[in-house]
């Protein structure tokens, strides 16, 4: 069975005017095929560049309103491939340019930005296949004034920052989209390690694989003291891992300290796990229990090479660890978080989200909503390529989409049942990309579905012409 369009998808809700709804429909459309053209050149003329501009601006267009079908239909997929993994994580929004806009955060003299905390839904099976957003909340980041203290740590532990608030607020939309039928895995990296946090999420009976940060103390009846003390160093098996490289590139020095920058490389990872019991930190709040029983697992690498940094987690879960296949099972559910870092940079690269020269918050968050779901798409697309190569390309392209990249393919064969690989291959070819450069970047495939586009508006108008011609 062939995929229903974006436009299929997010076209169910109505925005309370047909003039809003039937807008919506032509820009999803051109950027579904353009996802990294600007808004103007996605439009066939400067009244749909003003209608566009309109569009953005009115205030009854909302990121919620336009991002709702495809939460719905990320719920219907969800529920249909039954255990799925819900990947959290947030990432900065950074906008060029000297002019101010409304309701960002100045960064620097020529940059401003705000943050972004999503969750991803990925299919629980082998294939891990992302099904789609399940919550997308923004926020900015208050500042505090010059000359003021900082809050003593009690009160920042009872009034959290947004950003701190974004990883429970995403749980709890999360668990109210989801219901109890569908059963989700919440993972999240060392930003999400909050015994608050913790604590809600087995209050609910949740299911979580998360990375700890902070080296948590345990109760006497485990041994005392921390994690690090108390954690077996008898591995329980070994494994061989790739680790892809990491470029400094121009992220954010916190992020930078974070995921420091490192060469890729073959890696052989050990594993150690055990149950026990967490303590409340300290200056915690007493509403919360003393103490989380909870298990937690052990990763460290072997042989490092000089002067790179060791792989070393912790990771905190609910899922059993009687056997090495279940201590093995949860590592490999924790490195599936990577997919949602793959849908930032397909965001930001292949719809050039970061590019858009929008003067306000509210423009840009319309604009998300938009693009997010073709985010999502690319990544699926690619995916798809990397874990089912030979999936029919029915399944990621609509049959006309084939037949001009059939009539367009002079490069290499393109059967009448081309597999997912085939038709992407070609999809990178018409933006550029060599097979000797290797797997075609977000960068290619946004300019080559972009040339799609272009050529299938060219099909249709001669197909249109032709049935005139004979009418």
């Amino acid at each position: 069975m062939g995929r229903s369009t974006l436009v299929e998808e997010m076209g169910v809700s109505d925005l309370g005017d047909q003039r809003l709804n039937d807008r919506r429909d032509r820009v999803i459309a051109a950027l579904e095929q353009s996802p990294d053209a600007a808004f103007p050149e996605a439009c066939a003329n400067d009244a749909d560049v003003e209608a566009l501009y309109r569009f953005l601006r009115n205030p009854r267009v909302s990121l919620d309103a336009l991002i709702a079908p495809h939460v719905a239909a990320t719920r219907a997929r969800c529920a249909a491939v039954g255990d799925v993994l819900v990947l959290h994580d947030t990432t900065d929004m950074v906008f060029a340019g000297e002019s101010a806009r409304a309701g960002l955060l100045t960064l620097s003299a020529r940059r401003q930005g705000f943050w972004l905390h999503a969750a991803l839904a990925v299919s629980a099976d082998g294939l891990r296949a992302p099904l789609g957003l399940l919550s997308m909340r923004p926020f900015v980041r208050k500042v505090r004034a010059p000359g003021t203290s900082q809050s003593a740590l009690r009160m920042r532990l009872a009034h959290p920052t947004p950003e701190r608030r974004c990883w429970g607020d995403g749980v709890t939309a999360v668990r109210a989209c989801l219901g109890p039928r569908v059963q989700a895995i919440h993972v999240m990296d060392r930003a999400g390690d909050s015994y608050e946090l913790f604590a809600d999420l087995l209050t609910h009976h949740d299911r979580f694989v998360v990375r700890l940060q902070h080296d948590r103390q345990v109760e006497p009846d485990d041994g005392g003291g921390t994690l690090s003390l108390v954690m077996p160093r008898d591995a329980l098996g070994e494994r061989q891992i790739t680790l892809s490289a990491r470029a400094t590139g121009n992220r954010p020095l916190q992020a930078r300290r974070r995921h420091p920058p490192r060469a890729g490389r073959s890696a052989t990872l050990r594993f150690a796990a055990r149950s026990l019991s967490v303590r409340r930190p300290l200056k915690g709040p007493h509403s919360l229990p003393a103490s989380l029983s909870v298990n937690v697992v052990y990763v460290w690498e072997v042989d490092a090479p000089a002067g790179e940094e060791p792989v070393e987690w912790r990771l905190i879960t609910t899922e059993p660890i009687d056997t090495l296949a279940q201590v093995l099972r949860i590592v490999d559910i924790y490195r599936t978080r990577w997919l949602i870092e793959e849908f930032f940079k397909a965001l930001k690269t292949g719809c050039a989200y970061e590019k858009r020269q929008l003067e306000s918050l509210q423009t840009l968050l319309v604009a998300l909503a938009l693009l997010a779901p073709v985010a999502w798409q690319l990544l699926l697309l690619r995916h798809l390529v990397q874990a089912a190569p030979e999936s029919p390309a029915t399944t990621v392209f609509t049959a006309r989409q084939l037949d001009v990249l059939r009539a367009a393919s002079t490069r290499r064969r393109f059967g009448p049942r081309p597999t997912v690989t085939e038709a992407l291959l070609a999809i990178a070819s018409l933006g550029g990309h060599l097979r000797q450069n290797g797997s075609p970047g977000w960068l290619v495939l946004g300019r080559g579905l972009q040339k799609l586009a272009l050529m299938e508006s060219g099909w249709m108008a001669a197909q249109q012409a032709k049935t005139c011609d004979q009418s």
